[in-house]
C-alpha cells in the first residue's frame, strides 16, 4: 500500500478541522482530576481516567522525574496518561495528554534515534510513522520526523503494518538501533524491515530502512494455531514488498507481536496474537544455535505457571517494567472491540529477574480495578438519594463483557458524595450493584429519576440497549426521605395505544416537564440521534401514564456524515451558575450540543441549537453528561462529569462563570495568526481587552493548558512559543477583565 504525500496533506488536514455550527458559551468548563473517589478505604487514584476496554501499553517518563509513566491508548477513543508515582503505583495526570498527536493503529514509545529520550511510533499514513521526543519545560513532546520507506524493485514502498496490527521493534541485529518485524500483507509470514542508519554510516538522527527478510523467523501461517516452522522460503534478500509470494494467502489478516528475550540466549523470542483466537502463542528463536533468525519450537497456547493467559479476543503483548524492580513483567490486552471491557489487562508479573524469569499471574483487571470503570458505555446520573442537600453520583452501563456468553450484562453503581468544603469533591462507593441488579440480568442500564406517575415521589426509570424501559415506583413516605424503588415493570407502556415504550436501541431516559403542565415527563435518545418525547397525561396520583408525542423532540436529530451511529444521551437541568434549564445531548463523537428556547412549555417543533460544541470539550466516544453544583457554592458554579463508551467517568469542572461578555470566533478586535500554525503564533487585541492586563492562553481540546502568559495593560499584542507543541486542534483564549475571545487554532508541523 502506498501513499502520497498530496493525500497525507488532506488527510491531515481533514483531521484537525473543526466545523462549528453554534457557539454561544465558549470555554466554560475544564477537566479536573482530583476528585477524590474512595472504594472501601483505598484512594483510587485512577478514578476519573475515562474507562479502558482494549487499550494499547506504552512507558514512557513524561514529566522528565526518572520514572517511566504509562500511556494507554484506544484508536480513535482516547489516549489517557498515568504518571507513577512510586513503586508500582500511578495516579491519573491529563496534562500530558496534549503532548501526543493525533493517533492511529497502534502505539509505540521506543529510542529510535539513540538519544535517551523516548520517541514516538504509530500506524500514521504509511504503516510506520516517527515522532522524535524532546523535552521541554520538563515535559515530553513528540516532533514529526517521517514516515518510513524503502527502496525496492518497484522503488520507495511502505514499511507495511496491517490495519489492526501491532508490529514488534527492537534491535534485532545487535548493532544498537531499532529493526521492525511485521507480517505481510496476506498475513502469512514475517517481514523485517532493518534500520540500516548504523550500516550506512548515517548520522543517529536519520533513519533508512531496508527490507531484509520476508520471511523473518521461517514460520508460515495458517489457520490452526500451531504454525508451519522451518518453512522452506528462501535465505535471499528481497527486492520488493511480498517478492516471490504472489496469489498466497494467509488466514490471520491481523497479528501482535512483542520480541523478547525469554531464555536468555541472546536472540528475541517472540509472542504472536492473532484476531481469530483468545489466547497467545509463543515461539523460541534458534539463531543463537543455528545462525539465523528461525524458529525452534512453538507454544500454542502460552501459560506461565500452570495459567494460560486468555482475553477474549486477539491478544496483544507488552513487556515492561510496571512496578520498577529492574526487571520486565508481561500484560495482554485485547485487541477487538467486541471483547472483554473490564477485565482487559492481564498482569503476569516477573517475580525473578531479567536473567532468571519467572512470571505468575497477577490480576485480570491492572489498573482498571483503580478506575470508576463499569464495563462498556456509562450514563451517569447525579441525585441526592439520601437526602442530605448534596447530590449523589449513580452509574449505569452497557454492562460487563460476560465470556464466552458474548454479551454484556449491567448493574448500576452508587457513590454517596462525602463532599465538606466548597472547592472540594469527595465520593465514597456504597455499591457496585445497587437494588441488586446483577440478578436481573439487565442488557443495559440508562437512568433517569424523576416523578412520573404523579404521586410528589420521585421514581427510577432504567434504558436498556434493546429501546426498552423499566420502572421502578417510589414507594417512600415522602420525597424528603431516601427512596424505596419497587419494580413495577420491565417494560413500560405507551397507555393510549398499548404499546411498549420503545426507541429503536439503546434508550438513554430523561425525565423533565416539556410542556409546562406540572407533570414531568420521559425523553429519551437512541442509537440512530433521534429524541423521543412520552407525554405524561396521567391525572390521578400513582396512575402511570405515558403516550408518545414525537421520535423528534424540538426537531432535533443529531447526525454524522461519517458516522451512522449517534448514540443521543439527554440531560436536562441548569448547566452553570445562572441556573437557567438547558436541554444538552452528548454523542456518539465526543461533542456536546446544547439547546435553548423550551423551557417556557410552549413545546416547539424547533428548539434553538446554542452551541455545537459546548465549552469546546471533546470527550472520549458516546458521552452521556450529568451536571450538578456538588460542592454546594455560594457561586453556584457547576461540576460536569462525562459517561463515555469505555465504560468510565471524565469529571470537569466550571472555571468561568458565564454571563461575561464572551467574544467569540470572528470578533474582530482579537486576531491570531498564522492558522494554521508551526511554531510561532502571534496574538493582537484591541482596545476592549486593556483593561488590568490581558491573559493569553493556548488550551488543548481535552482542556489541557499547554502555554499561558500574562500582559499589562499597555501591550496589544504577543507571539506564542508552540514549537514543542503537536500537529492539532488547539483553543487560544484571551481574557481581560470581564471580556473573553477564544478562537480555534490549528497547529501543523
Amino acid at each position: 500500500m502506498k501513499f502520497s504525500l498530496s493525500s497525507m496533506a488532506v488527510f491531515a488536514a481533514l483531521s484537525v478541522t473543526l466545523s462549528a455550527r453554534a457557539q454561544f458559551q465558549g470555554d466554560v468548563y475544564r477537566q479536573y482530576n482530583n476528585a477524590t473517589v474512595k472504594h472501601g478505604n483505598t484512594n483510587i487514584t485512577m478514578a476519573w481516567t475515562g474507562g479502558a476496554n482494549q487499550p494499547q501499553l506504552a512507558m514512557a517518563d513524561l514529566n522528565m522525574d526518572g520514572k517511566e509513566d504509562i500511556v494507554l491508548f484506544e484508536e480513535y477513543i482516547s489516549l489517557k496518561t498515568l504518571i507513577a508515582t512510586g513503586n508500582g503505583a500511578y495516579k491519573y495526570d491529563s496534562k500530558y495528554e496534549g503532548s501526543f498527536p493525533q493517533l492511529y493503529g497502534y502505539i509505540k514509545l521506543i529510542d529510535f534515534n539513540g538519544d535517551g529520550i523516548k520517541d514516538l511510533v504509530h500506524r500514521n499514513f504509511a504503516g510506520v510513522g516517527v515522532y522524535y521526543g524532546v523535552y521541554k519545560n520538563n515535559q515530553l513532546y513528540f516532533n514529526y520526523y517521517k514516515d518510513l520507506y524503502y527502496l525496492g524493485g518497484s522503488g520507495l514502498t511502505n514499511a507495511y503494518v496491517a490495519p489492526g496490527s501491532i508490529p514488534g521493534m527492537a534491535d534485532m541485529d545487535g548493532d544498537g538501533d531499532i529493526d521492525i518485524i511485521a507480517y505481510d500483507v496476506w498475513g502469512s509470514t514475517i517481514t523485517m524491515y532493518q534500520n540500516c542508519t548504523k550500516d550506512d554510516g548515517l548520522p543517529a538522527d536519520s533513519i533508512k530502512i531496508c527490507l531484509k527478510d520476508w520471511c523473518w523467523g521461517r514460520t508460515l501461517q495458517n489457520y490452526e494455531r500451531k504454525q508451519v516452522l522451518g518453512y522452506s522460503c528462501g535465505w535471499t534478500t528481497p527486492t520488493c514488498k511480498g517478492c516471490g509470494r504472489a496469489g498466497a494467502k494467509g488466514t490471520h489478516g491481523s497479528n501482535t507481536l512483542l520480541l523478547i528475550d525469554m531464555d536468555n540466549d541472546g536472540d528475541l523470542d517472540w509472542f504472536n496474537g492473532n484476531e481469530s483466537f483468545a489466547d497467545i502463542q509463543f515461539f523460541w528463536n534458534g539463531k543463537s544455535e543455528f545462525g539465523a533468525d528461525s524458529a525452534i519450537a512453538e507454544d500454542t497456547i502460552w501459560a506461565a505457571n500452570g495459567k494460560a493467559m486468555e482475553v477474549p479476543i486477539y491478544p496483544g503483548a507488552y513487556a515492561m517494567d510496571i512496578d520498577r524492580d529492574e526487571d520486565l513483567d508481561l500484560l495482554f490486552t485485547p485487541m477487538n472491540g467486541k471483547s472483554s471491557n473490564y477485565n482487559s489487562i492481564v498482569l503476569y508479573e516477573n517475580i525473578g529477574n531479567n536473567a532468571n524469569k519467572n512470571y505468575v499471574h497477577k490480576k485480570d483487571n491492572y489498573l482498571i480495578e483503580n478506575m470508576i470503570d463499569l464495563g462498556q458505555g456509562s450514563y451517569p446520573v447525579f441525585y441526592d438519594y439520601d437526602k442530605d442537600g448534596k447530590k449523589d453520583l449513580f452509574i449505569g452501563s452497557e454492562g460487563y463483557y460476560q465470556y464466552p456468553a458474548n454479551y454484556n450484562r449491567a448493574k448500576i453503581a452508587y457513590y454517596k458524595n462525602t463532599t465538606t468544603t466548597p472547592g472540594s469533591y469527595s465520593f465514597e462507593l456504597q455499591t457496585d450493584d445497587f437494588m441488586g441488579l446483577w440478578a436481573k440480568d439487565y442488557k443495559g442500564t440508562s437512568i433517569a429519576v424523576g416523578d412520573l406517575d404523579n404521586d410528589s415521589l420521585d421514581d427510577l426509570v432504567i434504558g436498556h440497549v434493546n429501546g426498552t424501559f423499566s420502572f421502578f415506583k417510589n414507594t417512600a413516605a415522602s420525597n424528603a426521605v431516601q427512596p424505596v424503588w419497587v419494580l413495577v415493570t420491565d417494560t413500560m407502556f405507551d397507555y393510549s395505544t398499548f404499546s411498549a415504550l420503545d426507541v429503536g436501541d439503546y434508550a438513554t431516559p430523561a425525565i423533565y416537564d416539556i410542556n409546562g403542565d406540572g407533570k414531568k415527563d420521559l425523553v429519551s435518545g437512541n442509537q440512530f440521534g433521534d429524541l423521543f418525547y412520552y407525554r405524561n397525561f396521567g391525572s390521578t396520583p400513582g396512575y402511570l401514564g405515558l403516550t408518545k408525542e414525537t421520535s423528534s423532540l424540538g426537531g432535533i436529530k443529531i447526525t454524522s456524515l461519517t458516522d451512522p451511529y449517534s448514540y443521543t444521551a439527554p440531560y436536562f437541568g441548569p448547566t452553570d451558575n445562572t441556573g437557567k434549564d438547558y436541554l444538552v445531548v452528548g454523542s456518539n463523537w465526543g461533542t456536546l450540543y446544547r439547546y435553548d428556547g423550551f423551557q417556557n412549555g410552549a413545546n416547539p417543533t424547533q428548539y434553538s441549537m446554542i452551541d455545537s460544541n459546548y465549552s469546546y470539550i471533546r470527550g472520549h466516544k458516546r458521552i452521556a453528561p450529568a451536571f450538578a453544583n456538588l460542592d454546594a457554592d455560594n457561586t453556584n458554579l457547576h461540576e460536569l462529569v462525562l459517561g463515555n463508551v469505555l465504560g468510565g467517568l471524565v469529571f470537569y469542572k466550571q472555571d468561568f462563570k458565564v454571563g461575561i461578555n464572551d467574544k467569540l470566533s470572528g470578533e474582530t478586535d482579537v486576531l491570531v495568526y498564522p492558522n494554521p500554525a508551526e511554531n510561532l503564533l502571534n496574538v493582537n487585541w484591541g482596545k476592549d481587552f486593556n483593561e488590568n492586563g490581558v491573559t493569553v492562553q493556548l488550551i488543548s481540546v481535552t482542556g489541557q493548558v499547554m502555554v499561558q502568559q500574562a500582559f499589562d495593560m499597555q501591550a496589544a499584542s504577543c507571539s506564542l512559543d508552540i514549537s514543542g507543541l503537536s500537529s492539532g486542534m488547539y483553543y487560544c483564549i484571551i481574557q481581560s477583565g470581564g471580556n473573553k475571545s477564544v478562537q480555534p487554532v490549528t497547529i501543523l508541523k
